[in-house]
């Protein structure tokens, strides 16, 4: 069952779960040690141009999203194998000015090609160091972006000092997601996202 259509807009971060077994790995990835709920995202992007996104009417405009695959690609988001989609929004949205960071930092990465290892990184966290982001701090490289770093860096790109500040006063941390860009995974992200209401808009299906 594919998800039910949701506007969105430039600015929007986005979450979806997949069936695939690839997608089902990552999930069990990014699952803590202890942790009873399980994770619901394996993937997220960003959405840097307004439109449609779900099975809808064919004459409704496409939200135009950029996301970290076999190579970073840019155009409406494909739904096979998605089980379901979150969108959110910060709060307050993007100015016009953060937004104009937010599409170019996005920009810089189409066509760059997946940073599979970061994955191993990632899982050796959770294996070897219960979870502590140890080895994951070293990998910033922008030029082999996984889904969740692109996510990350583009936010980060984009915030003003001012929305920094108030994140920080709030949080404790200015960071976007709370942590490293390298470091954060979808499901922290999520979770980042589900926490702190006051930061993130959940956009819902009207």
């Amino acid at each position: 069952m594919k998800p039910k259509p949701i506007y969105v807009k430039a600015g929007d971060t986005f979450f979806t779960r997949s069936n695939t077994l690839l997608g089902k790995l990552i999930r069990w990835g990014e699952t803590d040690l202890g942790e009873t709920n399980g994770t619901w995202a394996n993937h997220m992007g960003v959405v840097v141009e307004d439109g449609w996104i779900g099975d809808t009417d064919p004459q409704a405009v496409p939200a135009i999203i950029i996301e970290a695959l076999w190579k970073t690609r840019k155009g409406p988001l494909t739904l096979a194998g998605n089980l379901g989609v979150r969108v959110f929004r910060p709060i307050p949205p993007y100015s016009p000015e953060e937004l104009t960071r937010f599409r170019s930092k996005a920009e810089e990465f189409v066509g760059r090609t997946y940073g599979w290892w970061k994955i191993l990184f990632q899982l050796a966290d959770r294996v070897l160091f219960k979870g502590r982001k140890v080895l994951t701090t070293a990998l910033f490289l922008d030029k082999r972006p996984i889904c969740s770093y692109l996510a990350a860096r583009v936010n980060a790109a984009a915030e003003s000092f001012e929305r920094q500040i108030a994140r920080a006063q709030l949080t404790q941390d200015p960071r976007a997601f709370g942590m490293p860009a390298q470091s954060v995974d979808p499901d922290e992200a999520l979770d980042y996202c589900l926490a702190n209401p006051r930061l993130w808009e959940e956009i819902r299906v009207e």
